[in-house]
């Protein structure tokens, strides 16, 4: 790898971020940490029906949140900033300053030519052609001669831009066909006679140049940005030969292209909301830990090779990101589509949970909790996360606390009727007594209880947590009556003793 390692992500904002733009985001994000590179944030927002501020914000509060970090892009949250030396990073900023030099350069090698075809007269010629039976293809094939890459047009109408595409005999073709070696997917090649002139910069309302569409953009920018390695979802190898022609006509030295397989639901067929979210967010909303999803993610279509292994057993894929860094290698990517598991998700997730300190974990939680959260101190925080650790999920730990914020106004019926007997009431008097709520003490005092009211500690644990919670279910009773303090928890059971 001669060039310095530079990889992008290039997300359209359509209003969400979706996983299968952050599974390929993490591809490139482990590619170019793997080789000591860069990594691209770059927001392509030609498509001015849908490209606002707020969809924007979701990809880089939705980027920010998965930990992938970009080493240029645009400040999170403000438009008219960015980081990194090849700026801006929005392609409607890049206008007059980049693209409109290049159609400009095109048009004036003869590159490029103007078209004035209207759009009816498209439709037509295209309704003719299809009903032969055969795919349409602007001045090519059955339209040969009714396009206008001859007619010499000025700019004195308004006018759309087309690619002079190769016909089939120019010499950097091989055979006839436009060919690359993708990374992922092995030699490719396209006929020349395949493609049509394709426009480059649609028709403005004035005898100017008009907004330039995706696949010129893309070219420009990820030739004036240095990107060494393009890695994508595959619905985009048709775009690909389209985007070599425009590389050879522009002289820019072309990059390595590397397609990754589609995400399929467990079921195999295209991933839908029935098979679990699809939006970056949703999971943040469900509890699910970022790393979680950056495992999650990676794992599919890539298998990791630990020494020269695939792993063996579920544990094994349990890899850290420094891991995964070290072992990304885009020769580990399958061809095939992957297939996305929700168990398997929810089951790292968990698991991820249960081997983090609390310390990782509070900021995350803290998205789950009230306000008041914020004001406990830090060996409460401590006690309340590692209570509720065993939990599949961080929004299930804070429901799992939910008791420290709201005094039971309902109680299990059922719960009332089997634990809070009448034997039991001397000893919830007893617990009221006790002013130390350190472990130890209460463990200590417990037993004394327990054996002065001849009871086992699950019938006392049971009837508190139903009294302090108002159900059967809570952290361990020490740490439940520990989260509550003394006060809450008298007043709590002053209605039982």
């Amino acid at each position: 790898m001669s060039r310095p390692i530079v990889t992008r992500f290039a997300p359209s904002p359509t209003g969400m971020l979706h996983i299968g733009g952050v599974r390929t985001a993490l591809f490139c994000w482990l590619f170019a940490r793997k080789h000591g590179g860069r990594f691209i944030l770059r927001i392509e927002d030609t498509d001015l029906s849908r490209s606002t501020d707020d969809n924007i914000r979701i990809i880089e509060e939705g980027m920010a949140w998965c930990g992938l970090d970009w080493d240029e892009g645009p400040v999170a949250g403000d438009p008219t900033q960015w980081i990194g030396d090849h700026g801006p990073y929005r392609q409607m900023q890049r206008m007059e300053s980049h693209y409109k030099p290049a159609v400009d350069k095109l048009l004036a090698a003869g590159q490029a030519y103007r078209c004035r075809c209207a759009k009816a007269d498209l439709d037509a010629r295209r309704t003719a052609v299809e009903a032969k039976g055969v795919p349409f293809q602007y001045n090519r094939g059955l339209d040969a001669g009714n396009g206008c890459r001859h007619k010499n047009h000025d700019a004195s109408e308004p006018f759309a831009v087309r690619l002079a595409m190769p016909e089939g005999s120019e010499s950097w073709l091989e055979e006839g066909a436009i060919v690359w070696t993708d990374l992922i997917k092995g030699r490719l090649a396209f006929p020349a006679e395949s493609m049509d002139d394709w426009i480059i910069a649609r028709t403005a309302d004035t005898c100017e140049i008009g907004v330039p569409t995706y696949n010129f953009c893309v070219v420009v920018d990820d030739t004036g940005m240095n990107v060494s390695h393009v890695l994508r979802g595959d619905d985009h190898v048709s775009n690909t030969p389209k985007q070599l022609a425009l590389y050879h006509a522009m002289g820019y030295e072309r990059p390595e292209f590397g397609h990754v397989p589609m995400i399929l639901g467990k079921d195999g067929a295209k991933l839908s909301k029935r098979h679990g979210a699809t939006s970056i967010t949703e999971y943040q909303e469900m509890g699910f830990l970022p790393s979680a999803v950056r495992l999650a993610l990676a794992r599919l279509s890539w298998t990791p090779k630990i020494d020269g292994q695939a792993p063996e057993t579920a544990e094994e894929e349990l890899i850290t990101d420094a891991q995964m860094i070290e072992l990304f290698d885009l020769k580990d990517i399958q061809k095939s589509p992957a297939r996305f598991d929700m168990d398997k998700l929810s089951w790292m997730n968990q698991k991820l949970i249960q081997r983090a300190t609390w310390q990782e974990l509070e900021p995350h939680l803290r998205h789950f909790m009230p306000e008041s959260w914020n004001e406990k101190h830090e060996d409460w925080k401590r006690i309340a996360i590692t209570a509720t650790q065993k939990g599949k999920s961080l929004k299930e730990m804070a429901e799992s606390l939910a008791f420290c914020w709201e005094r039971p106004t309902e109680f299990d019926e059922k719960a009332v009727e089997k634990f809070m007997t009448e034997s039991v009431k001397p000893a919830l008097r007893a617990v009221a007594e006790l002013d130390d709520y350190a472990h130890d003490t209460l463990q200590a005092a417990f037993n004394g209880i327990l054996e002065a009211n001849g009871l086992k500690l699950k019938d006392l644990a049971q009837a508190l947590r139903v009294a302090l919670c108002g159900k059967p279910v809570s952290p361990p009773i020490f740490d439940t009556m520990y989260l509550l303090g003394r006060e809450d928890v008298l007043a709590r059971l002053e209605r039982w003793i």
